[in-house]
């Protein structure tokens, strides 16, 4: 470029010496000459008055010559004069004063294009190689190029400077070649026409830096980070000009509140840390101008003594310190794409790096973003190797996953991320390397590992329940053809028979069989549940007396009755079966500890406190909390993951199942209720279930003091041979013929039917009609309901019994809304199909 230069005085010259006025000298002086020889000789001719004509006009002549020389000489030394006791113009002293500056100085126009340099800034320029192949004036950025271009220092300072404000900032090391690396102080000053006067100062060489003052008094002001004081109230006393830009705050206008900008909890860990030694750093999010928060950093260091201050440092997590959202742009033309990228980088919900490397292995972290700070709880910062963020103790090396996640194969590169508080499973990414340097991605999949395990958990469970509900109709099928068979065998081999105990034996262990594929079935939620109003009160008082025969005398057992119960709609027998086995589950708990107390609490909760303990949407309204405490040897985090699990089970071989608590889960859940466990090694077990509250119906009222007046009725033995014209519906040969023959020896007329279509053919013939249906229910082509449905208006006036060991779930709804509909499961035995049957046909039977 150019340089600009003032004029020189010196360079003009006097009128004469020039081509111009020796011309006209020369020209004039001829003329004289001439008018005098014409006097002379012309004379005569015109008289005296000629002669006195002429002479004037030759007069005038050399009067102007005269005139010509003298003036120009005249003013030859009076210009000299002037010239010699002349002042220089400012412009002039400035440049001459500039460049004998010892620090390089360059102006530059707002855009930060060079327009001069003094000596000390081409020297430095030279040294640092910015002249590059070009002859013209580099700019600063250019100087410091291979430090980043000044991280975006020039930029700032020159929008500062840009608003007619100085601003000064400490640039990166300069390397000038030979080991001689600097630092430098940069400042900028607004001049007129929009020009820019930049001076470099050595770091150290500062007015200021040693006692004098700065060079800048509104350093602070306008600093890259906010700075602001605040009282132990919250109350903000002072701050910068930056805090009032990022604040939206015009100049005089009063801070807010520390409560106002800040979002969450954010004030209140500041104020919190009042007392505390030395300075404390809080993560906090700012309530910015437009309503964006923003991701900051504050660092407060409270002064001692009642009521004083605080002084606070907030910066952003961004590259220039700013907030997201508030970081600037490169350049003008460019604000709106700049400040875009930057809002991208900040607020992105993964973890974005800036390395400066194309190896991840070995490559040290540039700059992050704020999502990749919190999840490694701040250890993410510049400086640090990418590589250290990890855990590799699982046996998987750095290169294997990082040369996976940069193979752009599609598959996800998964590592563990070390927090503050364990690790996180998380997936890498790399971007191309760019200039020897690369960015990479960090996204957080721990829920997204944790769902996953929870759907193979689910699937596992799933298909257990599938396993579970196939076979065991089939099962109960066979359970009941052998029992139906052994209590026949049973008659004519009474007790003293030396088959008897033979034969009881095969009952007992078909027994076993039949609960164990009970417990598979409330697991897998396919029970036949016959649902109906109950009085949780009235139930474990019924059920009291069998818990106290399953503890054991080292074992207190307290009920505790909680006041205002609702009603819950269940089956009675199911939620035995799961109080039951809760209790028995704490008895073997409190063995290994010599005894202790079991304690089952009723109590009314509402939705809140079920949504509270972990319940996905409960139902608005009461529910019922029934919790089972013990003192046992309680459980780990492991064990708790795994006890609704069936087949799991902590005790030794041969002393338990495994589906003690999976049955119970089965249950509750099959009664749209809730299970929760609360543990904690060498204190305890707590099981809540929570179900949901009933509110009964007038007819469901009745029932229920029918039921209470029943209890105290005693029951006279009854004969249990009677009259009646039954058609029993088995696809299973051998249960249906051993029914057929129990029920025929006890003065029943039976009719067999293998299937639904056989019966509803039977059905449709018969002209006599039938006193009881007995079917079972899931058979091939219609089934047990089915049949009910088709053949409803020829069954009028006919009780019906459903047999099964399996059903799906909408027969339990059918089976709890049809009233005139029994079940009895199988397998069940002879003298339990004949009481059914007797109950069902009554007197009519007798």
């Amino acid at each position: 470029m150019a340089e600009t230069s003032a004029p020189d005085p010196k360079s003009r010259k006097p009128l004469w010496s020039r081509p111009i006025g020796r011309v006209a000298f020369w020209v004039c002086g001829a003329i004289a000459v001439v008018a005098f020889g014409a006097a002379v000789v012309a004379a005569g001719e015109d008289g005296w008055q000629g002669f006195v004509y002429l002479s004037g006009l030759a007069a005038v002549g050399f009067l102007v010559l005269y005139a010509i020389a003298a003036g120009e000489t005249a003013g030859r030394n009076l210009r000299r004069k002037i010239e010699k006791n002349r002042t220089p113009t400012p412009a002039a002293l400035a440049f001459r004063a500039i460049e004998t500056f010892p620090e390089p100085v360059l102006i530059s126009d707002r855009r930060g294009a060079p327009r001069w340099g003094n000596s000390a800034y081409h020297a430095l320029a030279r040294k640092a190689g910015g002249f590059g192949q070009s002859f013209g004036l580099p700019s600063i950025d250019r100087l410091w190029a291979g430090a980043g271009g000044g991280d975006g220092t020039v930029y700032r300072l020159a929008r500062a400077a840009a608003r007619g404000e100085g601003a000064c900032e400490m640039m990166p090391p300069l390397d000038l070649g030979e080991g001689d690396i600097r630092r430098f102080h940069l400042e900028a000053s607004p001049q007129a026409e929009g020009l820019i006067l930049w001076r470099l100062v050595g770091a150290g060489e500062r007015s200021g830096e040693s006692g004098a003052e700065p060079v800048s008094a509104d350093w602070s002001l306008h600093a890259p980070v906010a700075l602001f004081s605040l009282r132990a109230n919250g109350e903000i006393v002072g701050g910068n000009a930056t805090f009032r830009e990022w604040l939206g705050l015009a100049e005089g206008a009063p801070f807010p509140s520390l409560r106002d900008i800040l979002a969450g909890d954010g004030a209140r860990s500041v104020l919190y840390s009042r007392g505390g030694e030395g300075a404390a750093r809080i993560d906090a999010r700012l309530k910015a101008r437009d309503g964006i928060e923003s991701p900051v950093a504050i660092v407060v260091e409270w002064l001692p003594g009642e009521g004083a201050l605080g002084r606070a440092v907030m910066y952003g997590l961004s590259r220039t310190g700013a907030p997201p959202g508030m970081a600037p742009s490169m350049t003008e033309s460019g604000a709106a794409a700049g400040a875009a990228m930057e809002d991208m980088f900040a607020t992105t919900p993964f973890g974005v790096v800036r390395l400066d490397g194309a190896d991840p292995e070995t490559a040290i972290i540039e700059d992050t973003n704020p999502a990749l700070m919190q999840l490694t709880g701040g250890r993410a910062i510049p400086g640090t190797r990418f590589c250290d963020l990890f855990n590799w103790d699982d046996g998987r090396s750095p290169v294997d996953a990082f040369s996976a996640a940069m193979a752009g194969s599609g598959d996800p590169a998964e590592a563990r991320l070390v927090t503050p508080d364990g690790q996180l499973y998380v997936h890498l990414a790399f971007a191309p390397a760019r200039g020897g340097k690369r960015v990479a991605y960090v996204i957080d999949v721990t829920a997204w590992k944790e769902m996953e395990r929870q759907l193979s958990q689910s699937n596992k469970m799933q298909a257990v329940g599938q396993l579970a509900g196939g076979v065991a109709h089939d099962f109960n099928n066979l359970l009941t053809a052998v029992r139906l068979n052994t209590d026949e065998l049973l008659n004519r081999h009474p007790v003293g028979d030396p088959d008897y105990s033979e034969l009881q034996a095969i009952n007992q262990t078909v027994a076993r069989a039949a609960g164990l594929v009970r417990k598979l079935l409330a697991f897998s939620r396919k029970q036949t549940f016959r649902m109906e109003t109950l009085d949780i009160g009235d139930l474990l008082s019924d059920v009291s007396v069998l818990l106290r025969q399953i503890v054991e005398e080292t074992v207190r057992l307290d009920i505790i009755h909680g006041r205002d119960l609702p009603m819950i709609k269940a089956d009675k027998g199911q939620l035995e079966t799961a109080i039951i086995n809760l209790a028995a589950n704490a008895r073997d708990a409190m063995r290994e500890k010599g005894g202790g107390s079991l304690t089952v609490k009723t109590s009314r909760v509402s939705d809140d406190i079920v949504r509270n303990a972990g319940a996905p949407n409960p139902r608005e309204g009461d529910w019922l909390a029934i919790a089972v405490t013990d003192e046992g040897h309680g459980m780990d985090k492991a064990t708790m993951e795994k006890i609704f699990e069936p087949f799991f089970t902590t005790k030794e071989a041969g002393k338990g199942t495994g589906l003690g608590l999976a049955t119970v889960y089965g249950i509750v859940k099959q009664s749209g209720g809730f299970l929760f466990a609360d543990s904690e090694v060498g204190v305890g077990t707590t099981f809540t279930i929570y179900l949901p509250g009933h509110e009964p119906t007038e007819e469901e009222t009745v029932e229920l003091r029918e039921a209470e007046a029943e209890k105290t009725v005693e029951k006279a033995p009854e004969d249990l041979s009677g009259r009646g014209r039954i058609l029993l519906v088995e696809d299973e040969d051998a249960v249906r013929a051993i029914a057929a023959k129990t029920l025929a020896k006890r003065g029943y007329d039976v009719v067999e039917a293998c299937d639904g279509e056989e019966a509803y053919e039977i059905l449709e013939d018969d002209e006599e009609g039938f006193d009881l249906l007995i079917s079972d229910v899931v058979m091939p082509g219609l089934d047990g309901p089915g049949l009910l449905e088709k053949a409803r208006d020829m069954l009028e006036g006919t009780r019906v019994v459903f047999i099964s060991g399996y059903a799906a779930e909408q027969f339990s709804d059918t089976l709890s809304k049809e009233q005139d509909v029994s079940f009895l499961p199988k397998p069940f035995t002879l003298t339990q199909l004949a009481e059914k049957v007797k109950e069902e046909l009554g007197e009519q039977g007798a």
